[in-house]
This record gives C-alpha cells, sequence and structure tokens, in this order.
C-alpha cells in the first residue's frame, strides 16, 4: 500500500465515528491474506486507533 493509498483511507475513515473506524479496518483487515504488507499497514492503523485516547 503506498503512502498515498493510506493517507487517503485515514482521511475517508476519519468522517466515520471511532467504532466504525475500528470496525470497518477489522473487515479490511480480514479482507486481506495472511503475511500481505496492505495487512500489516492496516494492523498498524487498527492498533492506533484502538491506543488512541480520543473518543467520540
Amino acid at each position: 500500500m503506498t503512502h498515498a493509498a493510506v493517507t487517503c483511507l485515514v482521511d475517508r475513515l476519519k468522517r466515520l465515528p471511532r467504532r466504525h473506524r475500528i470496525a470497518h479496518l477489522s473487515a479490511l483487515i480480514g479482507l486481506q491474506p495472511e503475511g500481505c504488507g496492505r495487512r500489516r499497514e492496516l494492523s498498524e492503523l487498527l492498533r492506533d486507533e484502538i491506543s488512541s485516547t480520543s473518543t467520540e
């Protein structure tokens, strides 16, 4: 996943409530094959989102 693609994805997800961002990231991760670079990047985004202290 390129930096531009990650930025676009993050921008689109930021419009959603936090619980929906988490759900969407989880679903996207499930669609990616094991060991895929995109899956790792999505997992990092999900970890960041879960560990973020902001709540909506």
